[in-house]
């Protein structure tokens, strides 16, 4: 919520603090329906999960008595092989135990550790006794392994059916497998019904909540139309951003100066320029890092509405779909890349503090909910096989997929990239423009970058604008920035008066 009311926005405060308040009303509504809606389908998914794990269950209790018959069926070397893989993994963890206890209190013994139990700098050679002793506890343990395969060899010689008898006991095997299937179906049959009908009701409460909430936003919406005709500012259908004599001084110093352009909705935008342009000050000032001196930053939400970024707090700006990433990669290095993702949904909880402290079934479905869209992120930009692991020590160009996976959590509908490949190789920047092109074309999102590598900015964007000492030197598409006079000369250099000329 902002600070201050612009009075050139609204017609007076009372009426722009109303306006505003009904924009947080119906982005809340909005964010309640999807959250019904989710765990509709959230819901299904946990019951299947569950009547998976019952059936698993029940189908290993079935099969142990089967599994005896089978192994008695098998000729003993099958049966053997097939007990020691069950056994063999708990005999050589506790052989390792054994053999780092030794270690350890071999060390210990030729004064090899300090204090703290760790190895001395310089003593971390073991006298060859020790060394042998070691050895000596290696051929026990495989003679240990040896042993245990021999005992399962015979007992399994001892089990093996008769060959007079082997006919009616694979006939009897066949049968149990043939009944456990059938009881399975059945149960599962059951089951799926008793599941269906839960989901049913479900879905019909949530589909209840959502009509509800639906009535209240149409109220709120229409309330919101009736309040648009006063508005002073308003936005072509096809604008999404625009900067209209944007200004940003520090001090004496013109960091951007009377910039106006227009982003518009779904399309790939560059803001080119020299170093020390004022490209990320302009992003500063549409996420609100910085307040601008003069001028106007105009939003069109996803659900529509028109905002004025300027009467809005920076940490409010996240809620309203604008997202960006920062020229230094930002990431939690003490969390894994899921908990990175799931921090960045933080703003879309809405269980309140008291509905928090005690972990209510809102709170809990929030969570799954949740939890459950930043998996499907993890999958669509390449991160699953590494979702548990800490994104420290990662490759850059994963680190910079991570940061994109992390705008897309956060329900992105204006993602502002800085300097998105820097940094990156060749063939990563080649992954990233197509990364950027898929979350363009499949999360309906808008793309606002700053970019030094002309041939990905020119490769990527639809539109392009170029500034240089913050302000405006040219717009349109990438050929005609390429052809454009003004921008080779703010590149290539140019005259001090020539300069003095293009910036006046």
């Amino acid at each position: 919520m902002a600070k201050t009311t612009d009075p050139r926005y609204f017609g007076d405060k009372a009426a722009a603090k109303q306006r505003r308040k009904l924009f947080e009303q119906i982005e809340r509504l909005e964010s309640e329906i999807r959250l019904a809606q989710e765990t509709v389908t959230l819901q299904g998914s946990l019951l299947e999960q569950r009547r998976g794990r019952k059936l698993g269950l029940r189908r290993a209790n079935m099969l142990r008595p089967l599994d005896r018959l089978r192994l008695k069926l098998a000729s003993p070397e099958e049966a053997a092989n097939e007990q020691l893989a069950d056994r063999l993994p708990a005999l050589k963890k506790r052989q390792r135990l054994a053999y780092r206890l030794l270690r350890q209190n071999l060390r210990r013994k030729e004064g090899l550790l300090d204090k703290a139990g760790r190895l001395k700098d310089g003593q971390q050679a073991l006298s060859a006794a020790a060394l042998k002793e070691l050895e000596a506890l290696e051929t026990a343990h495989k003679l240990e392994q040896s042993s245990l395969y021999n005992s399962l060899l015979e007992n399994a010689k001892a089990r093996l059916l008769p060959q007079a008898e082997r006919e009616t006991g694979m006939s009897r095997y066949r049968q149990g497998v043939d009944d456990m299937e059938g009881r399975l179906k059945r149960m599962e049959a059951r089951q799926l019904e008793k599941d269906t009908k839960s989901l049913a009701a479900f879905e019909k409460r949530q589909l209840e909540k959502v009509k509800r909430y639906n009535a209240r936003l149409k109220d709120k919406q229409a309330k919101l139309r009736e309040s648009e005709s006063q508005a002073e500012h308003h936005l072509p259908e096809d604008v999404i951003l625009r900067l209209d004599g944007l200004s940003m001084t520090f001090g004496g110093l013109k960091a951007v100066d009377n910039l106006s352009f227009d982003v518009k909705h779904g399309e790939i935008f560059g803001l080119i320029g020299p170093n020390g342009a004022g490209k990320t000050t302009v992003f500063n000032c549409i996420t609100q890092f910085y307040k601008p001196t003069a001028g106007s930053i105009l939003y069109r939400t996803r659900e529509g509405n028109v905002l004025r970024l300027n009467n809005y707090e920076v940490h409010k700006i996240i809620t309203k779909g604008i997202v960006r990433t920062f020229q230094n990669v930002e990431v939690i290095g003490e969390l894994s890349i899921l908990e990175n993702l799931l921090i960045a949904a933080h703003p879309q909880y809405n269980s309140s503090l008291w509905q928090q402290i005690f972990n209510t079934r809102k709170v809990r479905q929030e969570e799954q909910v949740i939890r459950q869209r930043a998996l499907q992120v993890l999958e669509y930009c390449g991160l699953s096989a590494i979702r548990d692991l800490p994104p420290v020590g990662q490759p850059y160009g994963v680190l910079k997929r991570i940061e994109l996976a992390r705008t897309l959590m956060a329900g992105a509908n204006l993602i502002i990239l800085d300097e998105p490949a820097a940094g990156l190789n060749d063939q990563e920047t080649i992954e990233l423009t197509r990364l950027i092109r898929r979350i363009q074309k499949d999360y309906d999102a808008t793309i606002f970058l700053v970019e030094h590598n002309m041939g990905l900015v020119m490769d990527l964007c639809d539109n392009i604008c170029a500034i240089s000492f913050g302000k405006k030197l040219a717009y349109g598409t990438p050929g005609e920035i390429q052809n454009d006079q003004l921008v080779q000369d703010a590149y290539l250099g140019t005259s001090e008066a020539q300069l003095q000329e293009v910036t006046a």
